[in-house]
């Protein structure tokens, strides 16, 4: 357990996730940052490398190597939720709303806080038979609608979740905007790697930028990437397989996960940053947030032009556009910014501008909002 400065007079918040590192870019960096100075915040998460801030205590829980794993994480929270002394409880899983549930009984205040679309995750999970895609992703939703009108609050990461619930006053939309910075990375244009951070999957196109590098590289072999994120067990064998054809496969940086406040430095090692999601129904209406940290960094980057993300980056933000999965495209577009300075220092100045846009205080003062209501109620 890490374990900050706190003042006893503020009200006790545990935020916890299952299954999300305790230093989630969301949960911790974002929201539990923000709550701190108003609330004692604890936040319980999957052990993970990183540093504390001071006034946030941090409790470790095991990396979940099965469902029962899984479970007994939930267990932990729950005995946290009961008897850690926390009067509200914020939970980031759909797998945590029976818990949640069970911590209503106990009088505690309970805000569930919505990172994905269910019914769209389920379709692109390739573990799950397609028979029972619409079925399980059917009952799924019925358990958060279930949770909907148990709990104190309801928040959702991205505008497009309204669409799933019945609209009330105890549901909020806190995107995952970024914390502007007063200036943008100093970045060395004599680089010639391509950066990505993320999950490191093929869904998530990390295949396509592979491919599209070993292009490149047939006409200068140092060309390459540093590709920062979580790469799954049930990938690896794939992306390292595409890593070994590539004419310069020395070129590729696989990382490993990074803590959010460690990004930069391994983007200074690039020239240019990519978001090549593959097309599918989860991503088309999601605000790929890398972008936002891309832009706040003023850095140039390449992005696959899904629905929502070309509504909301296609006008001078910073990028440009290629049609998802069209890896001949994605390599033009690396290309083009790799070796146009002009436009290079364009895009830099039009990310820094449009990125203002994007800004989290606003996001945290509807979170912020949520939260003194839901106090609130205990003084009534």
């Amino acid at each position: 357990m890490r374990l900050g400065s706190k003042a006893l007079v503020r009200p006790r918040l545990l935020l916890a996730s299952s299954l999300h590192r305790w230093n989630d870019v969301r949960i911790y960096h974002k929201q539990a940052r923000s709550l701190v100075p108003e609330y004692d915040v604890t936040v319980m998460g999957v052990t993970s490398p990183g540093r504390a801030i001071d006034g946030i205590s941090v409790i470790e829980l095991p990396v979940p190597r099965s469902s029962f794993g899984r479970f007994m994480n939930a267990v932990r929270i729950f005995k946290t939720g009961v008897f850690g002394g926390a009067r509200m409880v914020h939970f980031h899983d759909p797998e945590l709303i029976w818990i949640g549930l069970v911590l209503k009984l106990f009088g505690k205040r309970v805000v569930y806080d919505v990172h994905e679309d269910l019914q769209a995750v389920v379709q692109i999970r390739s573990w799950i038979p397609h028979p029972l895609k619409n079925i399980i992703g059917f009952l799924a939703h019925s358990v958060e609608l279930l949770g909907q009108w148990s709990f104190d609050g309801l928040i959702l990461a991205e505008d497009s979740y309204l669409n799933n619930f019945s609209r009330n006053d105890r549901i909020v939309v806190v995107r995952n905007f970024v914390r502007v910075s007063d200036q943008p990375l100093k970045i060395d244009i004599g680089k010639k790697n391509v950066f990505y951070a993320g999950s490191v999957t093929i869904a998530r196109g990390v295949g396509d930028l592979l491919k599209a590098v070993a292009l490149l590289q047939k006409n200068e072999k140092n060309i390459g990437a540093i590709i920062a994120g979580n790469l799954p067990a049930s990938e690896s064998e794939a992306i390292t397989q595409l890593i070994s054809t590539l004419p310069n496969p020395e070129a590729i940086q696989l990382v490993g996960y990074t803590d959010f406040d460690d990004l930069p430095s391994l983007a200074l090692r690039c020239r240019i940053a990519t978001v090549p999601l593959r097309q599918a129904e989860n991503y088309d209406r999601s605000i790929p947030t890398k972008i936002l940290d891309y832009m706040n960094w003023g850095m140039p980057f390449v992005y696959s032009k899904l629905e929502l993300t070309d509504e909301l980056f296609g006008d001078h933000c910073g990028g440009i556009g290629y049609e998802p999965g069209n890896v001949d495209e994605l390599a033009r577009a690396i290309t083009l910014i790799m070796t146009n300075s002009k436009l290079h220092s364009r895009l830099r100045g039009e990310a820094r501008e449009k990125v203002a846009y994007f800004n989290w205080e606003g996001e945290e003062g509807k979170l912020l909002s949520l939260f003194q209501e839901i106090s609130s109620f205990d003084r009534i």
